[in-house]
């Protein structure tokens, strides 16, 4: 049903300003910009590898978006799933019970699409999104040193019930487990993109989750720090990562609320090596 995670939405107050870092210092590539007039919304697509950020700023005081930011402050809104058929997922879902915010799906600025109500996810707002063909995997090129969105972190009240239903509904699989400390996770890869799942052991509020990180992969990652902390961005100093590579984390007061990790897997068995021995 899945093929991959085809973007993160993210909520912000200023579009031009979100575009002053994930644009012009980050060189991502803008590959759409336009409006939503149904949603209220200006949106702009950057390209990260196979997979996009949307970016989304409400215009109009009713948009969703608008009461998104009012709520929660900027940042993280929604996780896009690459769907390869939306009217036919969206049925089966339907068919389970499955709590959907869109009973139908709709066109929308990405493609054919819709959205899950977020307690279907404790909370953790998920899209299925059929993409219209410009937006099918980017081959927009620039100089930017990330090569690709690496994982996206769901924080949810319990990882097993979410873990056995991103398998249930959507065909996603967990391939690891792990705990530490009072904290348990989960790992799946549905595609290209890693979708980490956190939560307490002992389980958590309902309806408290929500998309709670982003972590990109890249290459030369002491020249982007310096690109990035020359621009004025709150960036911190690398270290080990868990998944081997070094790893450096921006202050969400510099990206518009949104917990943003570069990781480089140079000098390690990180996934750059093991796509290059498949």
């Amino acid at each position: 049903m899945i093929k991959d995670v085809h973007h993160v939405g993210i909520a912000v107050n200023n579009l031009d300003d979100a575009l002053k870092f994930y644009a012009e210092t980050l060189c991502l590539p803008v590959v759409k910009r336009g409006e939503m007039r149904a949603r209220g919304v200006e949106a702009a697509m950057l390209a990260a590898g196979h997979s996009y950020l949307e970016v989304i700023q409400p215009v109009e005081d009713s948009s969703p978006f608008a009461k998104h930011i009012a709520d929660h402050g900027e940042g993280l809104h929604h996780l896009a799933l690459w769907s390869t058929d939306v009217d036919a997922d969206v049925a089966t879902l339907s068919a389970a019970s499955v709590p959907l915010q869109d009973r139908e799906p709709r066109e929308g600025f990405t493609g054919r699409l819709s959205y899950l109500a977020p307690e279907a996810f404790g909370g953790a707002q998920i899209e299925l999104v059929q993409p219209e063909p410009a937006l099918s995997g980017s081959t927009a090129t620039s100089e930017t040193a990330i090569t690709r969105i690496d994982h996206v972190v769901l924080r949810v009240p319990s990882v097993i019930e979410t873990s056995r239903d991103l398998d249930a509904w959507l065909g996603v699989p967990t391939k690891r487990t792990m705990e530490r400390g009072e904290q348990a996770f989960a790992f799946m890869r549905p595609g290209d993109v890693v979708i980490e799942v956190i939560g307490p052991k002992g389980g958590g509020e309902p309806g408290s989750g929500r998309i709670a990180g982003l972590a990109f992969e890249v290459t030369g990652i002491d020249d982007l720090i310096e690109r990035v902390r020359a621009a004025g961005y709150p960036i911190g100093e690398p270290h080990a990562a868990l998944q081997g590579g070094r790893i450096v984390s921006v202050h969400p007061t510099g990206t518009c609320g949104v917990p943003v990790a570069f990781i480089d897997f140079a000098g390690s068995p990180g996934p750059v090596h093991r796509r290059q021995a498949q």
